[in-house]
């Protein structure tokens, strides 16, 4: 009687336990949608669509688990302001990248010193 007991409650305390919801890692706002767009077809919309994302994303860090953007997202986010003419901007989130992944060192640094050739 008593293994049967203790084996209700196990299956209780396991079906109980994968009922809960987690929040998610990272927030990415419309981020697969928006660069599929930008990516099949590069237009001004796109382009655009793809910079509020990316500003969306670095804003609503706070409400995320982690409270930093996904791996790679300043990097991204700033090579594309670079590529419209945002120099200034552009750098300081590739060098936000360097800040909060550090393994991209090589990387990022490489494009860094190109930049300011």
């Amino acid at each position: 009687m008593r293994k049967v007991i203790i084996c209700s409650a196990l299956l209780c305390t396991i079906a109980f336990s994968s009922c809960n919801t987690q929040s998610s890692l990272y927030s990415w706002q419309n981020y697969e949608k928006n660069s599929y767009n930008f990516y099949k077809k590069q237009t001004p919309e796109s382009t655009e669509a793809l910079l509020a994302t990316y500003a969306k994303m670095v804003e609503s860090q706070e409400r995320s688990t982690r409270k930093i953007v996904p791996p790679g997202t300043y990097a991204e986010y700033g090579f594309l302001l670079i590529q419209n003419g945002k120099r200034e901007n552009g750098l300081e989130m590739l060098k936000n990248e360097l800040k909060y992944y550090p393994e991209s060192k090589v990387y990022i640094e490489r494009i860094i010193k190109m930049l300011e050739k």
